[in-house]
């Protein structure tokens, strides 16, 4: 990607230049902005208080550590008929891992990653950074729709929570006389990675090798090939369901539920 080496560069120049040259400071008129991705480092205190007294770790980190954090976020939508999805679609995530694995490890002290990626629905929005051994992800917005807690949640409303997945946990805040999960931070281990990893990166790895015009083939969809079905209507309905898989509009889990669901009512 040499299109875009000349921000890459202006970027951790003034990651590493921060404090030595106002003209490249990292401040709110500077700002990294590439396919609909915006970057920039911020203060603790300028995302919350509650970030204040959280002590930030250096690290270094490949860009597939990072591409497989972005894969694994996934978050629920509260609304009545709400199911759980992915943060990031394959394609924002090939827009992302790579910028925001650089501007990881290379933020000043004390600074922490503010990411902003426009989505057809709106922007997904939070900041990302390292703790002891964690890397913290913690949200503002997904898709356009902005965080409430579950106690402010109402029918028909469009708020969301993230959803931990195996190995990851929720921060939890100090709440009076106990302790209350944030359900828009998510917390995840960095696995140790020795400084051979971190030369090879640059290298495509497999998965990443795969990939053509930022975008994953999709695989083909499960159980399809076995299926024989003679009502129309229910043969159009089942194309429809295996196009949306296709074209990473649902999950595998979601696409095989409907398709039981479909093929019940039918058979």
């Amino acid at each position: 990607m040499k299109l875009n080496n000349s921000f890459i560069n202006f970027f951790l120049a003034c990651a590493l230049l921060s404090g030595v040259t106002s003209s490249c400071s990292m401040t709110q008129e500077k700002k990294l902005r590439s396919k609909g991705l915006t970057l920039m480092y911020k203060s603790r205190t300028a995302v919350g208080q509650e970030l204040a007294n959280i002590r930030l770790r250096k690290v270094q980190l490949s860009e597939e550590q990072v591409d497989q954090h972005l894969r694994s976020l996934k978050y629920e939508d509260l609304s009545l008929f709400g199911k759980k999805k992915p943060v990031f679609s394959p394609e924002g995530i090939d827009r992302m891992a790579r910028l925001v694995t650089k501007a990881i490890n290379h933020a000043p002290a004390n600074k922490i990653v503010y990411f902003d990626l426009d989505t057809p629905r709106g922007a997904t929005a939070g900041v990302v950074f390292p703790t002891n051994k964690v890397l913290n992800w913690k949200f503002s917005s997904i898709r356009g729709s902005s965080f409430s807690s579950r106690s402010l949640v109402s029918w028909g409303g469009n708020n969301w929570r993230l959803v931990a997945q195996r190995g990851q946990q929720y921060h939890s805040a100090q709440k009076l006389l106990s302790r209350e999960p944030q359900e828009n931070w998510i917390k995840i281990p960095i696995p140790k990675i020795s400084e051979r990893q971190l030369r090879a990166d640059p290298n495509p790895s497999p998965s990443r090798a795969k990939r053509k015009s930022g975008r994953i083939k999709p695989k083909p969809a499960p159980e399809e090939e076995s299926t024989s079905v003679t009502d129309p209507d229910l043969e159009k309905k089942l194309q429809f369901l295996k196009d949306l898989y296709e074209k990473n509009l649902v999950d595998e889990e979601e696409y095989n539920r409907k398709r039981k669901e479909l093929l019940d009512t039918y058979l």
